[in-house]
């Protein structure tokens, strides 16, 4: 996948990288994708390709299981699993998303709901002086048309991506226009400043302490508010 030169959405990205609210700390990204393959992506869709073909041989009718992309038997699907993986290798490099699969994704009803969803996360900053959802909407518009796209979106792995740890909440949506051959990703993930690495806590020495576990009720290790 080929991240796109889009300078709105870069625009929108840094607007929402390691930005502070209140107690927490949202990180967003939006960036638009060509799916046409070169280098990696090719590897990779061989790679899988051999995958589920040997999965096919050793167990016929594994692959015809229903799932939100549809049969893994057929091409298409393949094909569309294959593009949103590689979104998410391309977006996040330091992380490998080869071993998903087709139910940890969604087909969502419109981009119409995915507003109205990501507006319930979102509104509070938009309420700080600056339009965020009418200034990202545009910017997704005019990048792969809306009205043209279907919408995915993906189910974090609690264990192995970076959606989860930490996470009060998250999103990921692929706006995908098959015309174009172009994908909009859109992440969002929002973590409590008081449940990070104890590093990022050196702003608040003065308020906050390591819980040493003299209460059972709370958990040993997590930062507590001090009143001694």
């Amino acid at each position: 996948m080929k991240l796109l030169e889009n300078n709105r959405l870069s625009a929108l990205t840094a607007f929402l990288t390691e930005r502070s609210l209140g107690d927490r700390v949202i990180d967003g990204r939006v960036e638009a994708f060509s799916c046409k393959r070169a280098g990696d992506d090719k590897k990779l869709s061989k790679q899988l390709e051999k995958q589920y073909a040997d999965e096919l041989t050793s167990s016929p009718g594994s692959l015809d299981t229903t799932s939100p992309l549809g049969v893994l038997s057929a091409s298409s699907t393949r094909r569309l699993l294959i593009d949103l993986i590689s979104t998410m290798n391309a977006s996040f490099p330091d992380h490998d998303f080869s071993a998903l699969r087709p139910e940890q994704f969604c087909r969502e009803a419109s981009a119409d709901f995915v507003a109205r969803s990501c507006t319930r996360y979102l509104s509070e900053i938009s309420d700080q002086g600056f339009d965020l959802l009418q200034e990202l909407w545009a910017a997704v518009e005019e990048a792969v048309s809306l009205k043209d796209c279907e919408v995915f979106s993906y189910v974090p792995d609690l264990d192995s991506d970076p959606f989860s740890e930490g996470a009060l909440w998250s999103f990921n949506y692929f706006f995908f226009n098959k015309t174009l051959k172009r994908i909009v990703y859109f992440s969002c993930v929002a973590r409590s400043k008081y449940s990070a690495d104890p590093k990022s806590f050196e702003e608040y020495d003065d308020d906050y302490r390591i819980y040493e576990g003299d209460d059972d009720r709370l958990p040993a290790g997590d930062w507590v508010m001090d009143t001694e």
